[in-house]
């Protein structure tokens, strides 16, 4: 099933890089780190637990077409892991006692996920000097590649392909044909990572990375 995933992924990928070719801008690459926590939520008691972000790893290459003045389209191919650490074990509600929630702790356990993501984005750059701030935005599809948890209650299932939308912002020195840049982007999800009540799982994720740009046409 995952290998069927990453093929559609790579077909999209391809057939993404066969449309921005007719109007190539530039390419290149990004690497960096992730910040990525999620929100677990008990839908029957409307309770969310408690958890703490985990980084890891990310790495990107891009393709830009359609390049004017300002706006250009822009399309991403990530690597990147998302999740979150808790020391909750398990949580009850004594409803003999006004229905008080009691959470039983331990050990503190990771969960991680990691994805190939895909997201076509606009593109909006300020300025024509050298020192160009820009700014991102756009549909993402996440593609689930491997699940991990040292917790004693794993998850049994997980949703293979979480759509989303990303959100970013940098700031690009130009050196003739190549460009230096710095970029930071925030991934919001639309469904959960885990969509059976009771427990609902959604991630959240910002990564700052550093790339290079090579341009192929103004």
């Amino acid at each position: 099933m995952k290998r069927s995933l990453v093929t559609i992924a790579m077909i999209m990928w391809a057939g993404l890089l066969a449309l921005y070719s007719q109007f190539p801008s530039s390419f290149g690459a990004k690497a960096g780190i992730s910040v990525a926590d999620q929100t677990y939520k008990l839908t029957p008691i409307d309770y969310k637990l408690e958890t703490e972000a985990v980084v890891g790893p990310t790495f990107s290459l891009f393709v830009e077409a359609f390049r004017g003045n300002h706006f250009s389209f822009q399309a991403d191919l990530s690597y990147f892991v998302k999740g979150s650490k808790s020391n909750t074990q398990s949580v009850t509600v004594d409803h003999m006692n006004n229905d008080q929630i009691i959470v039983n702790e331990g050990d503190m356990s990771t969960s991680t996920f990691a994805y190939l993501s895909i997201a076509p984005m606009a593109r909006y750059r300020m300025g024509q000097g050298s020192l160009q701030p820009y700014f991102l935005l756009g549909p993402r599809v996440d593609i689930l590649l491997k699940y991990q948890s040292d917790s004693e209650y794993p998850l049994d299932d997980q949703n293979q392909i979480i759509p989303g939308l990303t959100i970013g912002a940098g700031l690009e020195y130009k050196l003739q044909r190549m460009g230096l840049f710095a970029e930071l982007q925030y991934h919001g999800d639309f469904i959960p990572v885990s969509g059976a009540d009771p427990l609902l799982i959604n991630n959240h994720m910002i990564s700052f990375t550093l790339g290079v740009r090579r341009l192929v046409s103004e």
